[in-house]
């Protein structure tokens, strides 16, 4: 990752603080400030483990709860040095970079996973009553770390799983009121979401991501979470520029059925996403909506979350 993408990623994670937003992305993690070195080290390692090959993101100066606090950047070559020291021969590669936000500086610390395992040192080993465990492998689970079981070490031995990088393009946001369509078939309250997506795999392998490991979450604040209940992933075909056609196809490395979608290359697809709705306040109406997207491959464990927030909808 170059600098500029680094800091498109810190800075889309701080805009959903600020707006009070959960931080949900398993590839990220946010402190207020420096941590001890020791427990920075084992959660550095934990969750760079986990991640399997992905890069992780930590950002210092942001707390969940008071958004953008600020740090001391120039502490950053003192502290990481010492947090080396806890690993056992290697440390995942770090990519520093100082942000401002709001005349405060946050530092985010880009690292590196695709060396993993990463092993750190018992700080208390050889002293009285500390046992005989001289190493550990760690690995984040949620929030917290635990030392890494032999199933985690099984999926850390495997093969990477290389999740594709995908770009949010444009959409389509809708809200559309009950009543009848043209034919007289019911029409219910309804969000409706059509996205396009540039998706680019890491690697020659064929992606294949079923609907049903698919789903669209919309977010309002004081509204429980609306869930899509239907949900379609196709080719996106060519568009019309002005008064002509491009004459163009749309992407020839991507096709679907009536279950699935399969990826070869790099190509654009198109999201298409119902939620039913219910009855809203007119308070929540005004309100911006956080729309989350999990894509999940077949030969993943874990899946691409896209998020985004968008103003709610006129009703149609």
């Amino acid at each position: 990752m170059n600098p500029r993408q680094i800091e498109s990623w810190a800075l889309r994670v701080i805009d959903c603080v600020k707006k009070g937003q959960p931080n949900e992305d398993f590839l990220v993690e946010l402190k207020r400030d420096w941590i001890e070195k020791e427990k920075a080290a084992r959660r550095i390692a934990g969750h760079a483990n986990a991640a399997r090959g992905e890069n992780i993101l930590w950002l210092i100066g942001v707390d969940e709860n008071q958004g953008v606090i600020g740090v001391n950047a120039t502490d950053l070559a003192s502290w990481y040095s010492t947090v080396e020291s806890c690993f056992n021969e290697l440390a995942p590669r770090m990519i520093p970079l100082n942000i401002p936000v709001d005349g405060k500086t946050v530092v985010a610390l880009l690292f590196e996973t695709d060396r993993a395992p990463f092993v750190v040192k018992n700080p208390v080993y050889g002293s009285k009553g500390a046992g005989a465990v001289e190493l550990e492998v760690p690995w984040r689970e949620n929030t917290s770390v635990r030392s890494a079981r032999r199933s985690d070490l099984i999926r850390l031995l495997a093969p990477l799983e290389r999740l594709p990088d995908v770009e949010i393009i444009d959409c389509d946001f809708t809200a559309t009121i009950k009543g009848e369509d043209s034919v007289g078939n019911y029409i219910p309250d309804a969000l409706k979401l059509s996205i396009e997506l540039y998706v680019v795999p890491k690697n020659n392998n064929r992606i294949v991501i079923p609907f049903h490991r698919c789903k669209v979450e919309f977010e309002i604040v004081g509204i429980p979470i609306i869930k899509s209940n239907w949900l379609e992933l196709e080719p996106a075909i060519g568009k019309y520029y002005g008064w002509r056609h491009t004459g163009k196809p749309g992407s020839l490395t991507i096709q679907s059925t009536a279950y699935e979608i399969i990826i070869d290359a790099p190509g654009m697809l198109l999201l298409k996403a119902t939620a039913g709705r219910p009855s809203l306040p007119e308070d929540a109406k005004k309100c911006d909506v956080r729309i989350s997207i999990h894509l999940l491959p077949t030969d993943a464990e874990r899946p691409v979350v896209l998020t985004m927030t968008l103003p709610y909808p006129k009703e149609k």
